[in-house]
């Protein structure tokens, strides 16, 4: 039945399917049960993008209500994964990651850039270049303010694309559009 709505495209639903096996393949990578979700996984990788940032900041990164925020890092806290040090301010704490959340953090990314690298590397060297310059354009149109930039890039390992120029971060601070990195 036809509501008047354009028809779904073959190439949208190839990037939505491709969209859905990345997301299944993170959900499925091994934690233990203090980061099991998600939203746990992208606070504790955000701790360790933004050490010594505040819950309010943190909340942004993973888009989080305060209160949600404030029990995601208990949790993370009471693993022995994050620890609370006095903030800017009387009112504020600092969040840092502990040696074991330090280690976690890596094996999570070794683990995302596993799959990651998996999937990609059924492309050849110049497929792997158009596909970096079709992503560099699309995510640098697509990132909104400061806080959906943070969202974006909550699982990310920031090293390399910091290092050769993240779209996101060009696009949130009104930078243009960055090359593709070079090899």
């Amino acid at each position: 039945m036809y509501l008047g709505c354009p028809m779904t495209q073959r190439t949208e639903n190839l990037l939505g399917a491709l969209a859905v096996l990345v997301t299944d393949e993170m959900s499925a990578l091994n934690t233990s049960l203090a980061i099991a979700g998600s939203t746990a996984r992208a606070m504790l990788n955000a701790i360790g993008q933004y050490p010594d940032a505040s819950i309010e900041l943190l909340r942004d990164a993973v888009a989080l209500s305060h209160p949600a925020a404030v029990r995601a890092v208990a949790g993370l806290v009471d693993a022995g994964l994050v620890e609370k040090r006095a903030g800017a301010d009387k009112r504020s704490v600092a969040l840092a990651l502990t040696a074991n959340g330090r280690r976690e953090v890596k094996r999570l990314r070794s683990a995302r850039e596993d799959v990651l690298m998996r999937i990609v590397s059924h492309l050849d060297s110049n497929e792997r270049q158009v596909l970096e310059d079709l992503m560099i354009k699309m995510l640098w149109h697509e990132t909104r303010d400061p806080a959906h930039a943070m969202q974006l890039c909550r699982f990310c390992d920031d090293g390399p694309c910091l290092k050769a120029g993240c779209p996101v971060e060009c696009r949130e601070e009104g930078l243009p559009m960055p090359g593709r990195s070079t090899p």
